[in-house]
């Protein structure tokens, strides 16, 4: 469960925050926009942005729940500095050095996607998923994110996408067990559909039947 638990007014102290970062990053000043992003990171969650670059991304999560009530707010502000932290490495140091970064905060921000159950101040910034799925395409990716990216996909309607990935998470696990189990949980939800709606989604039953008769 999701709940929403930063107030107006931190929201408007993050998009003040946001600003200078942005108007840093685009007079091409990175190392004073890691400053910022360091500065924000201890504003808001009183520990610096080396500190949350070390943690994984479970580890990231547990940072934004209260009393085990994950705040979709600390989701999505976290997602968004770390967003910004890898714009920046990637600009000074190249991907090697910010790519990790990218995908924790395509984790948290998916996370933040899927579960959200209130409206919030901070939902415009769902805009940078795909911007962040372009950055990380080609790439390979950890079991957990591609679970996230099949959901973020089978919720957008893009079950084409979705089988897409299923395909790859079966292929880099060696159609083990567990990813296995996964992906026929996913095919089943997705039989429950619609002709109309697996059409729209570029999918055929016919694809879904056959691809659930492989995992057999």
């Amino acid at each position: 469960m999701l709940k929403v638990n930063f107030n107006s007014e931190l929201i408007r102290k993050f998009s003040e925050v946001l600003q200078g970062i942005l108007a840093m990053m685009e007079a091409g000043e990175y190392e004073k926009a890691l400053e910022l992003i360091d500065g924000a990171f201890k504003d808001f969650f009183r520990l610096g942005s080396k500190f949350f670059n070390s943690l994984s991304e479970e580890n990231l999560l547990d940072m934004a729940r209260t009393s085990s009530i994950m705040d979709v707010d600390k989701c999505i502000i976290m997602g968004k500095l770390l967003l910004e932290e890898a714009n920046a490495y990637d600009k000074l140091y190249g991907k090697n050095e910010s790519f990790r970064l990218y995908t924790k905060s395509l984790y948290l921000y998916l996370e933040s996607y899927e579960y959200v159950e209130e409206e919030s101040d901070l939902d415009k910034y769902f805009a940078d998923i795909d911007v962040l799925i372009d950055v990380v395409s080609g790439y390979r990716l950890e079991e957990g994110l591609l679970k996230q990216l099949v959901r973020y996909h089978v919720k957008e309607g893009a079950f084409d996408m979705a089988d897409n990935l299923l395909y790859e998470l079966l292929e880099d696990s060696d159609f083990s067990d567990s990813s296995r189990e996964y992906a026929e949980e996913i095919y089943k939800a997705l039989l429950s559909r619609t002709d109309a709606e697996l059409e729209k989604g570029n999918l055929a039953r016919e694809e879904v039947l056959e691809s659930l008769e492989g995992l057999s």
